[in-house]
């Protein structure tokens, strides 16, 4: 194996050009953002929610705190997105490995016969480690460092994205299916109460107190409240087995289900006041969508100086010590002692517009991720903007049905005590109570709308509120593998 020596006259002024990286440092881009919310939002935000993270609970309902903290355990699709940062975090730890020597040991063994006039078949042995180093003259490592880390980050806020996503989904089937249940129960107190009317109007029929026509009625309008009975429990049904997939457990969802509390939907914490204090440039790192959109954009514009410095001559440096000998008992002697230092420098003269191709490619992606950026931001101003409105129309709708629930009520018992009075048929009662019965399942229908729009809004602003230090801990925790 061949000795040699190759002098590395000026490496020193060469390693320190190995922090000059190439391409465009990044600078987050201008977005032109309203300065404040509409003012009916803002008189909404005054409470400080620095330190809330879990925003369901504001709802005071210990069943759907379980649901979603078993939903961000066990959801398979949180799990991938887990699995996606391990992932992200490998390729970042390859990158950065790439910036520092590689050590081989390498064992050769050689056995051959020289021919005529030899003394016979010869074995040659060698033994030695072999240390190789790219000197990063023009920060192409570092800026594909620089772009996997970013990717990581970028992986890790799509995974928040992602939980996000599911806590909105568990509340909003959750509270779905409360409706559901509610509704049930109001169908059944309605025919339950049919069938106590009929069995009046039966018991007055006997006496003569009414007619046959009124019984037959009576007989009619249960059945048609019945018939809507079967429905709703399929629906409920539908909606246990939604839960059970965003959850990952269906035993953890059928626990505890059946027993939902007392309470109805709209009787749940008010949910116009107490909206956390933000303003729309904190949208900028609460949303972790927009969060990783501008680590997309991150990661593009590093890519540019890779692609740029491979324009640039690399410089390569090899090193190899070990033993070559024809016996194992030379091994370790200093006749046997191998040795060999080389650099060896590759500029590029002519591709054919290979690497002017990749710089235009990497330019055009950095432009677009630039624009799925502002597009994100932009998105989210107007989703909060819509959040607002929906939950807006929302709570006044409850208050309306609330108020005609209440009427209705009262138009059922006049009515009631018109028909036994004799001065109102039969129908009049049937249709009073009708209008009641559906007046309820639209209340129910409305409560559980303003929920999901409570939802739809803590969504939009991002969920969780964690300040810049709890967000710097999770940064940190991601690339350490901790988080």
């Amino acid at each position: 194996m061949r000795k040699s020596l190759v002098g590395l006259v000026g490496l020193a002024g060469t390693v320190w050009l190995s922090g000059c990286a190439l391409g465009p440092d990044y600078e987050r881009p201008d977005v032109a953002l309203p300065e404040a919310w509409p003012e009916e939002i803002d008189e909404q935000m005054d409470v400080d929610y620095s330190d809330v993270e879990f925003w369901w609970e504001m709802f005071e309902d210990p069943i759907l705190d379980r649901l979603v903290r078993e939903a961000l355990e066990n959801n398979i699709e949180t799990e991938i997105a887990a699995a996606r940062v391990v992932q992200a975090r490998a390729v970042l730890g390859l990158e950065r490995a790439e910036r520092y020597p590689q050590l081989d040991g390498v064992i050769e063994a050689e056995r051959e016969d020289p021919g005529i006039g030899g003394d016979g078949p010869e074995t040659d042995l060698a033994v030695f480690g072999r240390l190789s180093y790219e000197v990063d003259l023009w920060g192409r490592l570092a800026r594909s460092e620089e772009a996997a880390r970013a990717q990581l980050l970028g992986t890790a806020f799509t995974r928040d994205a992602v939980r996000l996503a599911v806590m909105s989904d568990v509340v909003s089937t959750y509270f779905d299916y409360r409706a559901t249940r509610e509704q049930i129960d109001t169908t059944e107190d309605t025919i339950q109460s049919l069938i106590e009317a009929l069995g009046l109007e039966r018991s007055r029929l006997e006496s003569g107190a009414t007619t046959d026509l009124t019984v037959r009625q009576a007989e009619a309008e249960l059945e048609t409240s019945r018939a809507g009975l079967p429905s709703l429990e399929a629906e409920a049904e539908r909606l246990r087995r939604a839960l059970a997939v965003l959850v990952g457990d269906s035993e953890a969802v059928v626990e505890g289900l059946d027993s939902l509390g007392d309470h109805g939907l709209e009787e749940l914490p008010e949910t116009l006041d107490g909206l956390p204090h933000s303003i729309p440039s904190d949208l900028l790192v609460r949303r972790p969508d927009i969060r990783a959109a501008e680590a997309s954009l991150i990661a593009a514009n590093a890519n540019i100086g890779v692609a740029r410095a491979e324009w640039l001559p690399s410089l390569n440096l090899a090193a190899l010590l070990g033993n070559e000998v024809n016996r194992p008992s030379q091994f370790f002697t200093g006749a046997a002692g191998l040795w060999e230092i080389s650099a060896q420098s590759v500029a590029p003269i002519l591709d054919f517009g290979r690497r002017q191709a990749t710089i235009e490619g990497v330019e055009v992606e950095r432009d677009i991720a630039e624009l799925e950026y502002q597009g994100a931001i932009q998105d989210a101003v107007v989703e909060v903007a819509d959040a607002w409105s929906e939950l807006r129309a929302q709570h006044e709708r409850v208050e309306i049905y609330q108020r005609e629930v209440t009427a209705r009520i009262e138009v059922v018992r006049l009515a009631e005590r018109r028909y036994l009075g004799g001065f109102v048929g039969y129908l009049e009662v049937l249709d009073a109570r009708r209008a009641l019965f559906e007046a309820r399942l639209t209340l129910t229908d409305a409560s559980r709308d303003r929920l999901a729009a409570t939802a739809d809004l803590y969504r939009a602003l991002g969920g969780g509120w964690a300040g810049d230090a709890q967000l710097q801990d999770v940064l940190e925790d991601v690339e350490s593998g901790s988080g």
